[in-house]
Parts: C-alpha cells; sequence; structure tokens
C-alpha cells in the first residue's frame, strides 16, 4: 500500500514539475520572446541552460540521498522551485531570464525524475523495477496534461501569471505533498532478502565503475539522439518535403508509440530486467534510422521510423532508469544514478541545437548518419554491458 501511494503521490508531482519547470515554456515562447527582447530560438537557451545546471548539481546529491533520503531531497527542491519561477516570471531582460533558469536547474536537480525514482527504490527494495515503470508510464501523460493547462492559464493569465502560479503550485502542493505525504525511508530501505544478480558483485570496484562506465556511455549517447530528435523532428520531416500537416501529424504519434513501449514494458512485470529491456531498445534504434535513411523521407520510411523509433526511445527510458538494479544494489543504486546525471542532463541539453544546427547547415543526410553512429555506440555498450551480466549464485 505503500509503494502504490508513493508512485501515486510522486505521478502526480512529476507531472506538474516537468510541465511547470520545462514543459510551459514551449507554449509560452513566442510571448515571452517578444517582452524580453529575445528571438523565439533563443528562449529555448532557457531550458537548456536548466538541463546543465542539473547536470552540475546531480553528482552531489547522491551523499545527500544516503544521509537523509530521496524524500527531503524532493520536498527541498519542490520548495526551491517556486521562488525560481517567480524569478522567471519577473524577469525583464535576457540576464535575469537565463538566470532564473539556473536557479531552475539547481531546483529541478533535487526534484525532478531520479530523486524520484531514487525515493521508488528506497521504498520498494526488489519490487523498485516494477513501482519506476508504472510511474514513468503514468509521466508519459505530461504533455498531453501540461501543455493544454498551459495554453488556457497563458490565455487567462499571461505568461508571467501562468509561472506565478506554477511557483505557488510547486509550494502549496507538491512540496506538502513531498514531505506529508511520502513515508519516511531513511535508516530501513530494503534490502534483499537472499543473494541475487544485483549483488553478485558489490565489492568489486574495478568492474563497478566499469559498468558504470558503459551505463553512463550507453544512456548518454541514446540520450543525445532521442533527446536532439524531440525537438527537430518535425523540422526533419519537413525536410524530406513532406507537407506541414503530415510532419506535425507524424510528430505527435511518436508520443503515443512511446507510451505503448512503456505500457508493455509494465506489463511484462520481471520478466525481463532493465538489462534486457535496454538491449532490446538499442537493437531497434539504428534499425529506425536506416529506415529513414535509406527510404529517404518517403511515407513508408517515415512510417516505420516512427514506429521503431518510438519503440526504442519508450523503452529506453525506462531502461536507464532501472538498468543500475541489474548491477548494483539497493544502498548502492542513489550515488550510481546521482552520478548518472550529470553526462545525461549534460547530453539533453546539448543535442537539441546541435541536431537543429547539423540539419540547417548540413542537411538531412549528415543528421541521421550522426545519430547513427550515436546509436551504434549504445549498442555496442549494451552489449558490453550483456556480458557482463551478473550471474546468481
Amino acid at each position: 500500500m505503500l509503494v502504490f501511494r508513493s508512485v501515486a503521490i510522486l505521478s502526480a508531482t512529476q507531472i506538474t514539475a516537468w510541465g511547470a519547470m520545462f514543459m510551459a515554456v514551449s507554449v509560452t515562447a513566442a510571448d515571452m520572446a517578444d517582452d524580453l527582447g529575445l528571438n523565439p530560438s533563443s528562449v529555448y537557451l532557457g531550458p537548456t541552460v536548466m538541463l546543465v545546471a542539473m547536470a552540475l548539481c546531480s553528482p552531489p546529491l547522491g551523499s545527500f540521498y544516503a544521509r537523509h533520503g530521496a524524500r527531503l531531497v524532493l520536498a527541498l527542491g519542490s520548495l526551491f522551485a517556486a521562488p525560481s519561477l517567480w524569478l522567471l516570471a519577473a524577469a525583464q531582460e535576457p540576464f535575469s531570464y537565463f538566470a532564473a533558469w539556473t536557479v531552475l536547474g539547481m531546483a529541478g536537480a533535487a526534484t525532478l525524475t531520479t530523486s524520484a525514482h531514487v525515493f521508488l527504490n528506497e521504498i520498494a527494495g526488489e519490487g523498485a523495477r516494477r513501482a519506476i515503470g508504472a510511474q514513468m508510464l503514468a509521466m508519459a501523460l505530461a504533455p498531453s496534461l501540461a501543455w493544454p493547462a498551459t495554453v488556457y492559464l497563458e490565455a487567462l493569465l499571461g505568461w508571467r501569471g501562468t509561472f506565478a502560479l506554477y511557483g505557488a503550485v510547486m509550494l502549496l502542493v507538491c512540496a506538502p505533498l513531498h514531505f506529508f505525504g511520502l513515508p519516511k525511508t531513511v535508516g530501513h530501505v530494503h534490502a534483499p532478502k537472499s543473494p541475487s544478480p544485483e549483488a553478485s558483485f558489490p565489492h568489486d570496484t574495478s568492474r563497478n565503475h566499469l559498468v558504470t562506465a558503459l551505463i553512463t556511455t550507453a544512456v548518454a549517447l541514446n540520450g543525445f539522439v532521442t533527446w536532439g530528435f524531440q525537438l527537430v523532428v518535425i523540422d526533419l520531416f519537413r525536410s524530406f518535403a513532406v507537407p506541414d500537416y503530415l510532419a506535425v501529424g507524424f510528430g505527435s504519434a511518436i508520443g503515443f508509440i512511446q507510451l505503448s513501449a512503456r505500457l508493455f514494458d509494465f506489463l511484462g512485470g520481471n520478466r525481463w530486467n532493465g538489462l534486457t529491456t535496454g538491449l532490446v531498445a538499442a537493437t531497434i534504434m539504428p534499425l529506425a534510422l536506416l529506415a529513414l535513411i535509406f527510404g529517404n523521407g518517403a511515407e513508408w520510411s517515415i512510417i516505420l521510423f516512427l514506429v521503431l523509433y518510438g519503440l526504442s526511445s519508450g523503452a529506453m527510458s525506462v531502461s536507464r532508469a532501472t538498468m543500475p538494479l541489474v548491477f548494483f544494489t539497493s544502498g548502492q543504486y542513489a550515488s550510481v544514478v546521482a552520478r548518472l546525471g550529470l553526462p545525461l542532463n549534460l547530453a539533453f541539453a546539448a543535442a537539441p541545437p546541435f541536431f537543429s544546427f547539423i540539419l540547417g547547415a548540413a542537411g538531412n543526410w549528415w543528421a541521421l548518419s550522426i545519430a547513427l553512429l550515436c546509436s551504434f555506440g549504445t549498442l555496442a555498450s549494451m552489449v558490453a554491458l550483456g556480458r557482463m551480466r551478473p550471474v546468481e549464485r
């Protein structure tokens, strides 16, 4: 019952936090640009600044998780998010605008995704993979809820009033839910009842470093491709002379396919682990890119790309959260995912402007070829991890 309550609370607060702190700018960008004297593309550098700040702040949180637990980190992050959003609402020129995003990144490191997964590991123990999968399944609804809400609120309150209201929601709703709604976990983190694959080499330091390096490489390269294409996929389709209405329709379909992949993984329960999911996802991604390259933007190739790309990115998003549980104990999980936050968020931050530049300056062939090279790097790292899979004794 505690796990179900925790998943429900974190699903609600993560959807709210991501919507308020990251996704809302997709709706408000045009009005923000007019008010702040920026061009629309510069407005989108704000979330990039936020992701860089999140990356730099993530590793130090590992020791804080160990001492105080993820519940307190989530609560403090929510509290800190409120004045950060108010700073954004009050921004009058580019300097204060980007400064607000920097502070938002510091809050986001504490309250977005990683802390939620660490908490579910603390409370669910051996059932952490399924709990994290359920929470990520709910997160697929975030754009569908956040964007319409922001459209309505911006029309009613303007973009400044919208972010001011979102700050109040983080303070008055998310912070109390984290602090009072989530159960305390420090001092009684679940441990496996018997030796398991996850605990088969907890003290082999050199092997642990190699595993961490391979996981980092796999998720960073994959994240570079998936987050890079998330922003430019409509422009990518347009570059193949696809009509605007089809490009937007095709791009919108990716979210539903990603949701299907997460649902399939969740329904699979404990039949496979995060490593197996990641291996399948890493195998599918090159096929998706090759279909679009060799199909040269033909309608069949775009549809095949959408299906394969959506399935791969949806499954990999679950894998990168649960794969460390295959190799590390529950107690090690928090420090490992905190370290992963640095390269992963840097990849997320760099990818959209990089692929946008390559697509505009060199064309779709180069953009797809670079993505294909990254996907092969992910696959090679996952194969190496597969060969290091712990064996239950």
